[in-house]
């Protein structure tokens, strides 16, 4: 469990003073907002999981559904989507990383909002 409350405290993002992004042209505002994105993605993934784990009698399945989802997310956009990257230029390869893992995180806090509600 020690391990777990680890997990979701890595998800927890690093800083809580972000800025409005807005489409600058630049690759280096756009790695800025990607990161805020994932941030943003990751508190909210975080807040619907403590919602379902702390309503559901079947922890321990829904604590390796979520470790399974991350090593997902994870070897997606740092395995595949990373080496397709590469073929970028400058910091391109990490933008289009961190679209990935932000795209993904929305699409998993897009499915756990489907749970609360059933």
């Amino acid at each position: 469990m020690r391990k777990f409350i680890c997990l979701v405290l890595l998800l927890l993002p690093l800083s809580s003073f972000a800025k409005t992004c807005v489409d600058s042209g630049n690759v280096y505002d756009d790695l800025s907002c990607a990161d805020q994105a994932l941030d943003s993605s990751k508190k909210e993934l975080n807040v619907i999981y403590q919602k379902i784990y702390t309503s559901t009698q079947y922890k321990d399945e829904f604590e390796q559904s979520q470790k399974a989802w991350l090593n997902y997310r994870e070897r997606q956009c740092n395995g595949y989507i990373a080496a397709e990257a590469s073929q970028s230029q400058g910091a391109g390869s990490g933008l289009i990383t961190k679209d990935c893992l932000v795209t993904i995180t929305k699409q998993r806090v897009d499915y756990l909002k489907t749970l609360l509600e059933k």
